[in-house]
């Protein structure tokens, strides 16, 4: 669980949110806001990247009853994994158990997506997290992910069924540091309990 990966892609969100402050001194027409809407969701990769580290580091030694919640690598990612057939092992013939179970929760957290704190409090109670003292965090986490979604699935307007309807909604540095300085707190906190 390295705190080195996690400052570095802080870096680059602050790195997003500089230049797109330079190229608003500079009247670029708006192309500032397009470089803080990438922030976002970068931002929001760099808060599911914490919680991916989290499961690789914690995973494998939670209890049987929620790794039971991973599906075994090879077979489909749902919410209710099947019960795993003898057939099914024949894809892991030759493996240690220990190899099958970290390949299994490699492949469950590449597939990993969190929109909102309630996910969020799910993945912490999966890894055995206790989450109590990281509520004063949910509120501005769930706006960031909330405007990620917008950003990435309604090109950052408020009306899906017709998102050409609506103007693109505004974005302001202000508010995307914000949202890191409450990504950092976090994930810090969160980190310290590991």
């Amino acid at each position: 669980f390295t705190n080195g990966e996690f400052r570095e892609n802080l870096t680059r969100v602050h790195n997003l949110v500089t230049a797109a402050k330079r190229l608003e001194e500079l009247q670029t027409g708006g192309l500032e806001k397009e470089v803080l809407r990438a922030a976002v969701a970068f931002l929001h990769s760099t808060l599911e990247e914490v919680v991916r580290s989290l499961y690789q580091h914690k995973l494998p030694y939670v209890a049987p009853e929620r790794l039971n919640n991973v599906p075994l690598a090879g077979r489909e990612i749902s919410p209710r994994p099947k019960p795993i057939l003898l057939g099914d092992l024949r894809l892991h013939s030759g493996k240690i158990v220990e190899n099958v179970i970290v390949e299994s929760i490699d492949r469950y957290v590449d597939m990993l997506s969190i929109n909102n704190s309630t996910q969020l409090v799910q993945c912490l109670e999966l890894a055995e997290m206790p989450h109590r003292g990281l509520e004063p965090h949910f509120a501005s986490l769930d706006s960031l992910m909330k405007r990620r979604h917008q950003i990435v699935h309604q090109m950052d307007r408020t009306n899906a069924l017709d998102p050409l309807s609506e103007p693109i909604n505004d974005i302001d540095a202000f508010t995307v540091e914000a949202w890191m300085a409450s990504v950092e707190a976090f994930s810090t906190e969160l980190m310290s309990r590991v």
